[in-house]
């Protein structure tokens, strides 16, 4: 049980680290998410890589983990529920960044703020996109809103992102 819940939390943290990976950006844009990416990655190894080898052992991964678990048991109970996850650190930092990202995209105005007529901009600007010009969408752009890679891309419209 435990090796799942580390594999599990090791995986959500992977895969929260790189959303960006899952976008399909231009050329221009290709090196640069790359050159993160990679940064990311060494960062993420530095963490973890205590002894500075190049390389994570076994137990400095389980070291990671345990600690990664430590900051998540918010009771010291040796167990972590939904309330403890959702009131940490991570989570809400990984919230905060989603709330920026979520304003950023929809603030025209640069005021910090989303206004109604902001966020219905965008979204009738994704619809037009989707639909190609038509002023309706069939069942088959429906199903793809909210999927990537499907005519709809969460990255660049975080009012949808999981």
């Amino acid at each position: 049980m435990r090796r799942n819940l580390q594999a599990l939390l090791a995986a959500a943290i992977l895969g929260a680290a790189l959303p960006a990976a899952a976008t399909s950006p231009t050329p221009a844009t290709a090196d640069s998410r790359a050159n993160q990416r990679a940064e990311m990655k060494q960062r993420f190894l530095d963490q973890i890589d205590t002894n500075h080898d190049g390389r994570v052992s076994r137990d400095e991964y389980r070291a990671w983990i345990d600690g990664r678990f430590a900051r998540l048991d918010a009771n010291h109970d040796g167990t972590v529920d939904a309330d403890e996850i959702a009131s940490s650190a991570q989570t809400q930092e990984r919230v905060q960044k989603r709330a920026q990202r979520f304003v950023r995209h929809f603030d025209t105005s640069g005021s910090g703020k989303v206004s109604e007529a902001d966020f219905e901009a965008k979204a009738m600007a994704r619809f037009d996109r989707l639909a190609n010009g038509a002023d309706s969408l069939d069942a088959d752009q429906l199903r793809g809103l909210g999927r990537r890679g499907h005519g709809h891309d969460s990255a660049k419209d975080p009012s949808t992102a999981q």
